[in-house]
């Protein structure tokens, strides 16, 4: 147990443990894409090593060791395609292609594979740069619906929303200086690239640049089957019915995976000098899995495209529409008052405090733990920021409404409260922000829920 321990613990293999930061489209692509390339690739390692893989037409004078010798010696050193259909021999000889692939499938199978695991290895090693651990986050809001005590729940919701708390209004994420200078430059680029700020967007940004990294992959890796099966991708890529014809005809003389294939070789005999040469006909009989393998996975991989196209979508679509985001978290919320009466107060909650990775959090619990979940953390984180809006007694809405309106007010109370002490010979502060009460201190009033 120990050793399995130490295995799992290993940095290599915690990246491919079972995580909850992300969402099915993603998971589609690094974790049933990925097992479906491995299991294909042991499939064709297993077919090489039975006796079947290659079948070697040889002269009748061949004892049985002599054909199993030329079956292997035509397998390791490859075969060569031609026409046979072509009517002069001689011509199509000279067109011979030379097939140097077919032993490496396997491999072939498992660097696919390696490109659809990239991706989540970037997720992995950038979001850590953001403050806060997704994965325990998104763990957390999943063990609220096994809880069943009122207490433990209660405990782990105050580990939630001060959790999410200290992320979205942590003011650390305003100091340019928080990473290096390279760093910096490339996740301000990031940010850029989907048109947001640096500060408060950088989850969100990077995991849609994440998701673009996999329609990319997905659609080189399309490209580049659609090429073997020998198609015409511009004319029938998306043509369902010449794709499922691919499956069910046999073509003996495809060009990228041929049945049938020509190999030369020589034997030496004691008394010749230059030996025999000898040209025989081989089936190869793995291209047949070879070929509906590829088939299975260009239609499987045009499908992780297309579900991954629509999620990637959603998203850009809550991104350059900020109503869906307010509607995302109004619907979600369980607001005793009128809506009327709080509405600018809820701008400032969607738009100022959670802003476009709070979104993203919450976002992400709808996905792994539900509706209900994602309902019960959003009232409270909504509570929470009501909440100190009263205490404090000065409205958010009045003060943040606008920078400079709130730079005046200040700087009006200071000499309205200097003018009345100076009358009445009172000592009053005159450091605005303890009159403000300090309102962008949300975590103070956790305990209170």
């Amino acid at each position: 147990m120990d050793i399995l321990n130490a295995f799992h613990r290993l940095p290599v293999i915690s990246y491919f443990g079972i995580r909850r930061d992300d969402d099915f489209a993603d998971r589609l692509n690094y974790k049933y894409t990925v097992g479906l390339l491995v299991f294909f690739s042991i499939v064709i390692a297993s077919k090489q090593f039975s006796n079947d893989h290659i079948q070697c037409w040889v002269p009748a004078i061949f004892t049985r060791n002599y054909e199993i010798y030329v079956s292997n010696y035509c397998w390791i050193h490859n075969t060569y395609h031609i026409n046979i259909s072509e009517p002069n021999i001689k011509k199509a000889y000279q067109k011979r292609y030379v097939l140097r692939y077919y032993q490496f499938v396997p491999f072939i199978l498992l660097i696919q594979s390696l490109f659809y695991i990239l991706p989540r290895l970037f997720w992995r090693s950038l979001s850590r740069h953001s403050g806060i651990d997704v994965k325990n986050l998104i763990d957390a809001a999943q063990s609220l619906k096994s809880v069943k005590r009122f207490h433990k729940q209660k405990v782990v919701m105050q580990y939630l929303i001060s959790l999410i708390n200290q992320y979205v209004d942590d003011p650390r994420k305003k100091q340019k200086s928080r990473h290096s200078k390279w760093n910096t430059y490339f996740y301000g680029l990031l940010c850029c690239l989907f048109g947001m700020n640096y500060f408060n967007a950088y989850l969100l940004s990077l995991y849609l640049f994440i998701k673009l990294l996999y329609i990319i992959n997905s659609l080189f890796q399309l490209v580049a089957i659609y090429i073997l099966l020998e198609s015409s991708f511009h004319r029938k890529s998306f043509d369902i019915q010449n794709i499922f014809y691919g499956i069910l005809k046999q073509n003996p003389m495809s060009k990228y995976f041929p049945k049938i294939s020509m190999c030369d070789f020589r034997i030496i005999e004691p008394n010749s000098d230059e030996g025999h040469k000898y040209t025989v006909q081989c089936v190869l009989t793995i291209n047949v899995y070879n070929e509906q393998i590829f088939t299975v996975l260009y239609i499987w991989i045009l499908l992780v495209l297309f579900i991954t196209m629509y999620d990637f979508l959603s998203w850009i679509i809550f991104l350059i529409f900020p109503k869906l985001r307010y509607s995302f978290f109004i619907q979600r919320i369980n607001v005793t008052q009128s809506l009327s009466t709080i509405r600018t107060t809820m701008h400032l909650f969607v738009y100022d405090y959670m802003q476009h990775d709070g979104f993203f959090i919450l976002r992400l619990i709808h996905s792994n733990a539900g509706e209900q979940v994602c309902s019960d953390i959003l009232t409270s984180l909504w509570k929470n920021f009501y909440r100190t809006d009263k205490e404090n007694g000065t409205s958010i809405t009045n003060v943040s409404k606008n920078k400079m309106t709130t730079h005046t007010s200040i700087n009006r109370a200071e000499i309205d409260a200097t003018t009345h002490s100076s009358r009445n010979g009172t000592n009053q502060t005159n450091n605005p922000q303890q009159r403000l009460g300090g309102f962008f201190n949300y975590s103070r009033t956790i305990t209170n829920l």
